[in-house]
């Protein structure tokens, strides 16, 4: 039963995986082994989340069979009545779990050092062929696996300075190496939850508040235009020169014309009618030193570049898009409330469209408030236990509390709950910062399905480095590492922590961890709750959101008169769209009418065609005798049907 159980944990991670990514990406168009091994890396690192709680809670089973066994033990004849421990929910055997951990451990850790930064150099390479994008892979990696070789074996002098004996064949090799990883992701850990711990709460507190939100908007709007038309600019120069090159190789031998066909193969359709509407602009051009484009390293720099570039567009196109699209739906949410009117939302979900109304303008607000405040205590609660963890002669730390009193007054089978909602808590602030974080021109994940293979992949690497860190650390807080928290009376140790070893063996660590870990996250969180670098980003010239400031006013309303003229835009387009429908009809309508009209008069003479050769005949016959009769030699004619015949 438990291993079923675990199967399942194992198969909810797999979906929440799979929706992530598809939510990130563009499956189908980018490179399958790219999409593979971010599939893993990101599947790995979330099975750590959900299973190490199950860790914890068969953990504190074996500490109840260890004191009942003492208990056993020390009492006297006749022995006391002590009760059987129960297994918690979804128990596995410890070498299940021990092998579970070590093949997700090490192949994230293999990924994330190996095989991630190799597909990282490989999908922003400019070589045309796949010996080539390898090599150049291999090529640029070697000064940052050269670093890292460097850093081990720092570590590894030190070591041996300090009497740790080294020996291949024994643990404190594979301590070390492990020691080495983890260094890393403390320093990340460190960045990452100073800044989560704070904009978490802070996010969700002005989610609930529109002007903000707007004026938000508005701001990030006129922001990303400067970039966006740079961007621009970038991708017509680089597609000019391409296409002149392009052209002036029509007699070309050496096989040079089918690369710079390759390099003009990434540039979209769509691209091109965007920024080129009159393609004489492109038959025009005129680029003097073409003919320094044509060695092979030359093509190889200006595909790199163009890779580069049309990167840069397609983040710059999908980031613009999101913003007018949330400012033009806040701006619509205003003015529904302010003048009584339905709010109109596209009916292309599966929610109703009254319980999407009705979340927007009635429970979003109270509920990102309510939000914003249980994330502040659990902010606080985090940050105490952060720096209360090393005392262990009273339970001081709150983490290690709850999850003792979940244990010893209801049943240690609760501390599951309790472990997992203090471990995703942590994740969600470390992650929050990782998927929301923005490096310029280089990372940037997209929630609409338009991140960048480099992007998809440099987030892989950041969460196989910085899961394992976080969880050593939750470990600590709540007691469960007697090497970092010293409480040795503790007994026994997770499956985790046997695998993962103790950072002691590296004594500047195992001292530094509880003094320095706690007094950097507590100095970043007030650095970014009193937004002490925004303020001086913003001294220095660079575009920092700063309430009641005359800079940020003035961007605020260069955003608004952007979102207006997109507004207006989408507005012509769709009153184009009804004059080419209303036409459409009209013609159709026309059509039909002439088309009934016509095969009216089909039918008609198809009728006539079809009257009997007797009836026609017997017609005849009267009309000749009545002309016979009408036009006797005697008689003049008629005059009452003479304007008939007529």
């Amino acid at each position: 039963m438990g291993t079923v159980s675990l199967a399942v944990q194992l198969f909810i991670v797999f979906l929440l995986t799979s929706y992530l990514l598809n939510k990130y990406s563009t499956i189908r168009k980018q490179n399958p082994i790219v999409t593979i091994s971010t599939f893993i890396g990101w599947y790995f690192s979330l099975i750590i989340v959900f299973v190490l709680p199950l860790d914890v809670a068969i953990t504190f089973f074996h500490k109840c069979e260890n004191d009942r066994q003492r208990v056993l033990n020390t009492t006297s004849t006749p022995a006391p009545i002590v009760p059987e421990c129960e297994l918690p929910g979804g128990y596995v055997p410890d070498d299940v779990l021990f092998d579970l951990w070590r093949v997700v451990y090490w192949s994230a850790q293999i990924l994330t050092w190996l095989i991630l930064p190799l597909l990282q150099s490989y999908v922003t390479a400019g070589n045309f062929t796949i010996f080539g994008k390898i090599r150049a892979a291999v090529i640029n990696n070697t000064v940052y696996y050269a670093i890292y070789s460097l850093c081990f074996l720092a570590i590894l002098i030190y070591a041996m300075f300090k009497g740790v004996s080294i020996n291949i064949f024994r643990e404190n090799l594979k301590v070390i190496l492990v020691s080495a990883s983890n260094t890393w992701g403390l320093f990340l850990l460190v960045v990452l939850l100073g800044h989560g711990l704070v904009e978490l709460p802070r996010s969700l507190w002005h989610h609930g508040n529109r002007h903000y939100r707007l004026r938000k908007t508005y701001f990030d709007i006129e922001k990303l235009a400067s970039e966006k038309s740079e961007a621009e600019e970038n991708v017509k120069e680089i597609y000019k020169k391409v296409r002149v090159l392009f052209n002036s190789m029509k007699n070309d031998q050496n096989g040079q014309r089918r690369k710079v066909r390759t390099i003009l193969s990434k540039f979209s359709d769509d691209v091109i009618d965007q920024l080129f509407p009159s393609r004489q602009v492109i038959d025009n051009a005129n680029m003097e030193e073409s003919g320094d484009y044509c060695s092979e390293a030359k093509l190889i720099n200006l595909h790199k570049k163009t890779i580069y570039a049309v990167q840069t567009l397609n983040n710059a196109t999908a980031q613009w898009k999101v913003l007018v699209d949330r400012a033009l739906f806040l701006e619509n949410l205003a003015f529904s409330e302010s003048n009584g009117y339905n709010l109109d939302l596209a009916r292309n979900t599966c929610v109703p469209v009254g319980v999407r109304r009705f979340w927007y303008t009635r429970l979003q607000t109270p509920f990102c408030r309510v939000l914003g405040v249980v994330t502040v205590f659990m902010t606080f609660f985090v940050l105490l236990s952060e720096c209360t963890f090393f005392v262990v002669s009273y339970t001081v730390s709150p983490a290690a509390f709850v999850t003792e009193y979940a244990s010893n007054r209801f049943h240690y089978k609760y501390t599951q709950f309790v472990a997992f909602g203090i471990i995703v808590y942590l994740i969600t602030c470390a992650y929050f910062t990782i998927f929301r974080l923005q490096i310029y021109k280089y990372y940037h994940l997209d929630p609409n399905g338009h991140t960048d293979e480099n992007s998809i992949l440099f987030s892989a690497i950041l969460l196989c480095r910085l899961t394992p860190p976080i969880c050593l650390n939750f470990l600590g807080m709540i007691h469960m590492d007697s090497h970092v928290s010293m409480a040795k009376s503790f007994g026994v140790e997770t499956q985790f922590t046997k695998l993962m070893g103790h950072l002691d063996v590296i004594p500047i660590l195992a001292k530094g961890i509880n003094i320095y870990l706690p007094i950097c996250i507590i100095l970043l969180c007030a650095i970014h709750y009193y937004r002490v670098g925004a303020y001086v980003l913003h001294n220095i010239g660079f575009d920092q959101f700063v309430e009641s400031d005359e800079m940020t006013n003035d961007m605020i309303n260069s955003g608004r008169s952007l979102v207006q003229i997109e507004r207006n835009s989408i507005k012509r387009s769709n009153e184009r769209n009804q004059r080419n429908q209303s036409w459409t009809n009209t013609i159709t309508s026309n059509t039909s009418t002439t088309s009934n009209a016509v095969n009216k008069y089909k039918r008609s003479r198809k009728n006539e065609e079809e009257r009997p050769m007797l009836e026609e005949e017997e017609e005849m016959e009267e009309v000749s005798s009545t002309t016979r009769i009408s036009l006797s030699p005697t008689e003049h004619p008629s005059s009452s049907g003479f304007f008939d015949d007529m």
